[in-house]
């Protein structure tokens, strides 16, 4: 087992891993090195607004391609690869567009969804989708053709870009919430912008290809993917996001900043691991032929880099995140201590779950989901009476257990298949 081991760590798999990881951690350092300053210049509830925001986004950016950027990876020709990308980026368009009626409608008449879109920033929110969405796509296209250097270039510019317009805004306007919401957009406009560009470039052969019966073909093949990847990942980010609505009902949107940005300190240090890792381990999961012993090998490492990276909040959640964010922050290092059990196996099995897309048991996944959202939903509103804190415990104590139990079922799928 050792000797596997070093085998893996002198791999093309893992060099890999360290291309996406040294692009993801100077992106990462981009963004922690701002968050303190950010917090100086933005109130708890700007960042509670801008929350709600980018959760809402983010749902529907990620299922807008009806969840075909992860069959790009799968075809072993590029050509058949070729027609479920364009496919994808086409289903991502007529989702924005279909978004963006959607939001004047509901914008324009009265009702519970309205409430959470005030702010007219959401006119937005249709462009939101199409960068999501559209850099889902590239970005899955360029870790077939394992073109990892410039993905991790590209996260670099994205979060430079992103942290330098919220500062500018910070520093040298009174925009408020639209300063972080400008910072945002102008990261995600610059990612999609330089991944189409080396697509169009380096890739030329994709923009040959017609959409044609020969594109609804292979879309079909792969009708997996919007029946169960597709509802899977709505309901993944709602129950990651589901705090953030319920604290928004039941407490206030300063209550919503301070959770996000507990939420942020703790899983941006591992954030940029996941992104690293993620990609790579997808790829090499495709094509590797000891899948169980990379499955566990990958899951018992990163469950011990989360453990390490946790200490600290353990240890000095309120005095680390008063002294770095500053006094009005003391409240998110409570928050963040209660929610390392959640972190720790959410990040663990995070980086393995792609293992149900490769091997196409994604209704297991969906059937999983469903089962997290209802208890981790029942869990939040029988806890919401108690204490605040008991309440985020469970929360996150229910949440790490469910984790664990998905985490066995991805290696009994990997054991059957042998």
């Amino acid at each position: 087992m050792l000797k596997d081991f070093k085998k893996i760590l002198r791999s093309n798999f893992f060099r890999n891993i360290l291309t996406m990881f040294s692009g993801a951690s100077i992106a990462q350092i981009i963004t922690l090195l701002s968050i303190p300053i950010l917090t100086r210049l933005f109130s708890p509830e700007e960042f509670g607004f801008i929350a709600l925001y980018l959760s809402i986004a983010n749902i529907f950016g990620t299922i807008s391609s009806g969840k075909y950027d992860l069959a790009i990876m799968i075809p072993k020709n590029d050509n058949d690869a070729i027609k479920i990308f364009s496919g994808s980026i086409l289903i991502v368009i007529i989702f924005s567009f279909v978004s963006l009626v959607s939001i004047i409608i509901l914008k324009n008449i009265s009702t519970p969804i309205s409430s959470f879109i005030v702010p007219n920033y959401f006119y937005f929110l249709p462009l939101s989708i199409l960068l999501i969405g559209s850099i889902k796509s590239f970005t899955q296209w360029l870790n077939r053709k394992k073109d990892f250097p410039y993905l991790a270039k590209t996260h670099i510019v994205q979060n430079g870009t992103a942290s330098t317009v919220k500062l500018s805004a910070g520093y040298f306007t009174s925009l408020g919430t639209w300063g972080l919401f400008w910072g945002h957009i102008a990261g995600q406009g610059i990612m999609f912008l330089s991944l189409l560009r080396q697509i169009l470039k380096k890739y030329k052969l994709l923009i040959k290809n017609n959409f044609s019966k020969e594109i609804k073909t292979a879309l079909k093949e792969h009708s997996n993917f919007p029946i169960f990847a597709m509802p899977m990942g709505f309901l993944n980010i709602i129950s990651k996001d589901i705090m953030l609505y319920i604290l928004n009902i039941f407490f206030s949107t300063t209550t919503v900043g301070l959770y996000t940005n507990a939420q942020k300190v703790t899983n941006y240090p591992l954030f940029f691991i996941t992104q690293a890792f993620t990609s790579v381990f997808y790829q090499k999961l495709s094509e590797t032929k000891n899948k169980i012993q990379l499955y566990i090998w990958s899951y018992i490492i990163n469950f011990f880099i989360a453990s390490i990276a946790m200490i600290p909040i353990v240890l000095w959640g309120e005095e680390l995140f008063s002294f770095v964010l500053g006094k009005d922050w003391e409240i998110a290092g409570s928050i963040a201590k209660y929610l390392v059990p959640l972190t720790i196996t959410s990040f663990a099995t995070r980086n393995v779950i792609n293992v149900f897309s490769l091997t196409k048991k994604n209704h297991l996944l969906l059937i999983w989901q469903c089962i997290y959202f209802i208890l981790i939903t029942a869990i939040i509103f029988l806890s919401h009476n108690y204490s605040f804190n008991k309440m985020i415990f469970n929360f996150s104590l229910g949440g790490a257990i469910l984790y664990i139990i998905l985490a066995f079922i991805g290696l009994k799928i990997l054991l059957n298949k042998k």
